[in-house]
């Protein structure tokens, strides 16, 4: 008798523990950012950049997105402004249309502005 109310008071013990351990874990990830609902930017294939560029994103469900270059903080171009299915996207854009420099490109949507330096050197 006294063997098996040991073995169930440690049951009772083991099955609190992972109950604990679990709300923990639940109370620790309610601030965290899931990725998985945000827009992925991917960096280009050559920087600095001449000529047509192709800028490819992800986005996790059909949004509205706008798709600009920078020069710090002043918006020189807006690619484009609509809705996006979801998917992977390419916008393509030809260089010499700025002047050489330092810019960044990027996505805006209602939940993230996400960016990326790049350079255009059209010599």
């Amino acid at each position: 008798m006294e063997k098996i109310t040991a073995i169930l008071f440690v049951s009772f013990l083991l099955l609190l523990g992972i109950i604990l351990y679990r709300l923990l874990l639940r109370k620790l990830s309610k601030g965290r950012i899931k990725n998985e609902n945000y827009c992925t930017l991917y960096s280009l294939d050559k920087n600095p950049a001449s000529g047509e560029v192709s800028f490819y994103f992800v986005n996790p469900y059909k949004i509205s997105i706008e798709f600009s270059i920078w020069e710090g903080d002043i918006k020189v171009l807006e690619l484009r402004n609509e809705e996006f299915s979801e998917g992977g996207h390419i916008i393509h854009f030809d260089t010499k249309n700025l002047k050489n420099g330092d810019y960044l490109f990027g996505l805006v949507t209602s939940e993230q502005k996400t960016i990326k330096r790049f350079q255009i050197n059209n010599d």
